[in-house]
C-alpha cells in the first residue's frame, strides 16, 4: 500500500468520523445483533410463554437435526444452543454489509457532494490505486468491526451460557465464517457500491447498491429459520468461493469502468 492510498484512507475515516448519521446505525445495529437479542434468547428461553412469541423458533427446532444437539442437557439448554450456535449466524453478515456500504456509499458520492471530487481526480492517484484506496477505506472498518462484534458475543455467549450449556463458543465453522465470509461479502458488497457511486448523483441512490446483499442475508437468516439452510462447515466453504470468484471479478469490473471524464461530467 503507497503512501497515497494510505493518505487517501485516512481522509475517508475522518470524513466518516464527522458524520454522525452514518456514525449511529454503525453502532446501534451491531448492539442490537450481538448484546440485545443473544441476551434476550437467555431470559427468555425460561419463560414458556414468552419464548413461544419469538417468531422462528419453533419452526426453525423442528426442522433442527437432534444430533447436532449436546447431549446431557435439558430442552431449554438444547433450544439456547441451536439458537447461539446456528440461528444467529446470518445476522452476523448483516453486519460487515451494513458498515461497508454506508461507508462506501459516501466513497465517491460522498466526494461530489462535498465538492472535493474534481481535486481528488486531478491527483497523481491511478485509477487502481483510488478505486483499491476507496475499497479499503470501508472494507477494514467493516471487517474489523465485526471481528470485534464477534468477540463481544463470544464473551457475552460463553458467560451466560456456559455453566448451561457446557460447550465453549465459537465452534469451528463460527471461526471460519468470520475469517472467510466476513471479509470476501464485505469486499464485494463495497465494491458494487462503489461502482455504483461513481455514477450516482446522492448517497441515497449509491446505497441502492446494497438492496441485493441486504436481500440475500435476510434470505440466509429466513432458510436458517425454515430449516432449509443449516450453518455448517460445507455451507461456509461453497459460500466462500463462491464470493472469493465474485470478489475478484467485481475488482476488475470496478476498475476497468473507471472513467475520470464520465465522473467529472457528472459533477
Amino acid at each position: 500500500m503507497t503512501t497515497r492510498v494510505r493518505a487517501l484512507i485516512t481522509k475517508d475515516w475522518l470524513e466518516l468520523l464527522q458524520n454522525r448519521t452514518a456514525m449511529i446505525p454503525i453502532f446501534i445495529v451491531p448492539l442490537v445483533f450481538v448484546v440485545i437479542i443473544p441476551t434476550m434468547f437467555f431470559v427468555l428461553m425460561n419463560n414458556d410463554v414468552l419464548r413461544a412469541g419469538i417468531n422462528g423458533v419453533d419452526m426453525f427446532m423442528r426442522t433442527f437435526p437432534t444430533e447436532l444437539l449436546p447431549a446431557g442437557v435439558g430442552p431449554e439448554e438444547q433450544m439456547l444452543y441451536a439458537m447461539v450456535m446456528y440461528f444467529m449466524a446470518p445476522m452476523f453478515l448483516i453486519i460487515p454489509v451494513m458498515i461497508a456500504t454506508i461507508v462506501a456509499s459516501s466513497s465517491f458520492v460522498g466526494e461530489k457532494e462535498r465538492r472535493t471530487l474534481e481535486g481528488l481526480l486531478y491527483t497523481p492517484l491511478s485509477n487502481r490505486e483510488l478505486a483499491f484506496g476507496k475499497i479499503a477505506a470501508s472494507f477494514i472498518p467493516a471487517v474489523g468491526f465485526t471481528w470485534a462484534c464477534f468477540l463481544v458475543y463470544a464473551v457475552l455467549v460463553n458467560a451466560l451460557g456456559y455453566s448451561r450449556l457446557g460447550v465453549f463458543f465459537p465452534s469451528a465453522q463460527w471461526v471460519l465464517s468470520m475469517a472467510l465470509i466476513v471479509p470476501l461479502i464485505a469486499f464485494v458488497a463495497i465494491a458494487a457500491t462503489v461502482a455504483v457511486s461513481q455514477r450516482a448523483k446522492t448517497m441515497q441512490g449509491a446505497q441502492g447498491a446494497a438492496t441485493f446483499f441486504v436481500l440475500l442475508i435476510l434470505g440466509l437468516v429466513v432458510s436458517q429459520s425454515a430449516g432449509v439452510l443449516l450453518f455448517n462447515i460445507t455451507v461456509v466453504l461453497i459460500a466462500a468461493g463462491i464470493l472469493a470468484l465474485a470478489a475478484v471479478i467485481m475488482f476488475f469490473l470496478v476498475v476497468s469502468r473507471f472513467s475520470r471524464e464520465r465522473m467529472l461530467l457528472n459533477l
